[in-house]
């Protein structure tokens, strides 16, 4: 790695404002003690002692903290959404009413959830790419480097299931680094407020402000008797971890400093117009129609019943959330002439490239050859997405089949041949987990969802059809026909049987009365057509991507920060209101009175009458907010974060826990894209409506108790 890209990343760390998602070895320069920090920089993140890093907890996509020496968690209540969906599927309405232990005794496995905790980081770049041949084919090229990082994580992990290793790639390449995690798979609930609370305001509200949501909820790490992370046993106690956060005891207000600790997940703001171009023009809309017939098929299917509706829950309110989100994308780039402003400004750094003639011989090919790129990826593009709603949206009997066969071919290939990401420890971790995949198994929704899935790829246009596709389904009368043969005393809905195919050849599968298979074998080629094809677009597309950056920087030096990746980062600013609009302006906080303004009784502001009778009463006592006259429900920060930040805890200056991050605001959804300081906004509930929540709505005193707070 050379010097002197980071000697240009240093020296210009200064010049931002709250943008920005930092990496553990970055927060030195970032001069956060003269932007308001009061505590040493060591308590965030310390190399040789527990810090408040080690407080901060992977639950796979989004992020939880933890609050007491028991190994208790924090995180929003639509983190916690799937294990209550699952434990809903057995008949009681979790979902509706909420659950409450009120000793440990009574927790209850959270279905699914495996928690991660940062045990050290490393910079392992000159391992990475020692040997490797810069030079070299692109796709050869990283090959190489994902073999070595194979091979330095298994070192690493050996055997054990409590370990877990991962080799993150920043800056599209030029650096790499390790995160080495204790693993925990058993997770148990503890509080999940009801629905009229956690999700109060529902996808009306979703990516709003103002917010009145009380989206928290409790879970708690148990380990083995000897402290490491094991599966869900009887005998296992809770985790007694060396730190934890403690709680404010100073009231937030307007103005003050916060920062966030968690696992952001993806950012794309060192992409090209090209890639702007592909999604405001071809993937957000077409997800946004895809999405929305979905969720109408889904919402009819939960009427049937209790149970229905708890299966399809998770999946509902997972394609509600990002069809919002690609939503708001679209409105604001549309809005913002994104795409426009983005072709200008790289004009502007063409100009620049071309002016120096060492500069335009490196990277005078870089935007033109992204260009070409994406004209081969929209050549096909719909019969690309197309095929992906086989692996996603349709449906989980499909799924398991292409997996088992995936498994299948995969194991009977040469090691240099193999998909990279193809790992027998995955394969029975994924076997292990079937019977959570089955909680939200239903033959009916199953069937719906596929059979959508097989008329989207039957019915595409001449030049983009799937012709193994067609002449499969041309040996049953219909998609119906086909339907009723795949599901008739298929065995892949039994979890013990669907297990034993794992480990069987794919010849066997010819000789099996199972059409989903049967099925599977036909797509396979089709997969690993694509896979490849993918292996050679992204492999090229990361090395010019790696040259787009570099002419930011010779160009501006602006490259600061890498792209989120799923590792943790940190973000900061202040707390503060925005002015969406001409004549509009919100404040910071929200309060009590607003969640009772909002209720009509009927979902999804239908007020739990408890909580009104606590409103009447003023039966606020140590959780009211003198400067606001109210308990203080939610408010807006100038901190910059994404998906997977969702149950991030919120600091103050003193590392001190205020809240819990949990949605950011609709008028700044194309943040992933870009950062603006005047309407970027992050949406936390209060800690104090938390604690008023628990105590007062529902009596867990006990818990108030185990987080010091008397």
């Amino acid at each position: 790695m050379k010097k002197v890209f980071w000697i240009i990343i240093l020296l210009v760390y200064i010049s931002f404002a709250e943008e920005g998602m930092w990496m553990m070895n970055q927060l030195a320069s970032l001069g956060l003690k003269e932007k308001g920090l009061k505590i040493n920089i060591k308590e965030i993140y310390d190399e040789s002692r527990p810090s408040i890093v080690n407080t901060i907890v992977n639950l796979g996509g989004a992020t939880a903290e933890l609050v007491s020496p028991d190994g208790l968690l924090l995180t929003n209540h639509h983190v916690a959404f799937g294990a209550v969906q699952r434990a809903s599927t057995q008949g009681i309405d979790y979902i509706t009413n909420g659950f409450l232990a009120k000793s440990k005794e009574e927790e209850i496995p959270a279905p699914g959830y495996i928690a991660r905790i940062i045990q050290r980081i490393e910079d392992v770049t000159d391992q990475v790419l020692a040997d490797i041949d810069p030079a070299v084919d692109p796709v050869e090229k990283e090959k190489a480097i994902e073999k070595k990082i194979k091979q330095l994580t298994d070192q690493i992990e050996g055997d054990r299931d409590n370990i877990e290793a991962r080799i993150a790639g920043m800056y599209e390449g030029n650096q790499y680094v390790l995160f080495v995690y204790d693993v925990f798979e058993d997770v148990r609930m503890v509080y999940v407020p009801p629905q009229s609370i956690g999700n109060y305001g529902g996808d009306i509200d979703n990516w709003m402000w103002p917010r009145h949501t009380g989206d928290f909820s409790f879970l708690r790490v148990y380990t083995a008797p000897d402290g490491k992370g094991s599966k869900y046993s009887k005998d296992n106690m809770p985790y007694r971890p060396k730190r934890w956060l403690k709680i404010a005891s100073d009231p937030l207000k307007d103005g003050d400093f916060t920062f966030i600790l968690g696992y952001p997940g993806l950012t794309t703001r060192y992409r090209t117009s090209a890639s702007v171009d592909y999604y405001q023009n071809y993937f957000y809309p077409n997800s946004i129609k895809n999405f929305s017939e979905l969720i109408s098929l889904l919402e009819e299917k939960g009427k049937e019943s209790q149970v229905l509706s708890a299966k399809v829950a998770g999946l509902l309110s997972g394609l509600n959330n990002a069809m919002k989100n690609y939503q708001g994308n679209l409105d604001g780039m549309n809005a913002t002439g994104f795409l426009q402003k983005k072709k200008e400004y790289e004009a502007e750094l063409v100009k620049y490239i071309n002016s120096k003639p060492e500069l335009k011989k490196k990277y005078g090919n870089v935007l033109g050859d992204i260009v070409k790129i994406y004209e081969k990826i929209n050549s096909k593009r719909d019969y690309d997405y197309a095929l992906g709603q086989f692996n996603r949206l349709a449906g989980t009997l499909n799924r398991i089949a292409n997996n088992i066969y995936y498994v299948a071919k995969e194991r009977e290939k040469p090691d240099s041949e193999r998909d990279p990401g193809f790992s027998e420890k995955d394969i029975q971790q994924a076997v292990s987990r079937l019977k959570y995949t089955y909680m939200s198994y239903d033959e009916g929704v199953d069937k719906a969802l596929f059979k959508r899935a097989l008329n989207m790829a039957l019915s595409l246009p001449e030049d983009q059809t799937v012709v193994e596709l067609k002449e499969f389904m041309n040996q049953y009368e219909s998609v119906d026909a086909f339907l009723n043969a795949a599901y008739t005393n298929t065995r892949l809905t039994n979890i013990d049987s669907t297990a034993a195919l794992y480990s069987k050849p794919s010849a066997m599968f010819n000789t099996l009365n199972e059409p989903l298979i049967r099925l599977a074998a036909v797509l396979y080629p089709l997969f690993e057509k694509n896979r490849k094809s993918d292996e050679q677009i992204n492999a090229r597309l990361k090395k010019l991507r790696k040259d787009y950056i570099a002419m930011l920087t010779a160009w501006k030096g602006s490259h600061i920060y890498p792209d989120a990746n799923g590792t943790i980062r940190l973000t900061f600013g202040e707390v503060a209101g925005y002015k969406p609009r001409d004549a509009v302006e919100y404040k910071p906080f929200t309060t009590l009175t607003g969640v009772i303004e909002k209720d009509t009784g009927k979902e999804p502001f239908n007020l739990d009458p408890a909580l009104r009778t606590l409103y009447n009463k003023k039966d606020y006592e140590r959780w009211i907010c003198q400067a606001l006259g109210d308990v203080p429900v939610a408010f807006t920060h100038k901190c910059d974060i994404t998906g997977g930040n969702s149950g991030s805890p919120v600091m103050n200056a003193k590392g001190e826990l205020v809240g819990i991050a949990f949605d950011g605001n609709y008028e700044a959804l194309t943040c992933d894209w870009q950062y603006d300081d005047d309407l970027q906004r992050t949406i936390s509930v209060d800690i104090r409506y938390v604690l008023f929540i628990t105590e007062k709505f529902a009596g867990a005193q006990y818990l108030l108790d185990e987080m010091g707070i008397k």
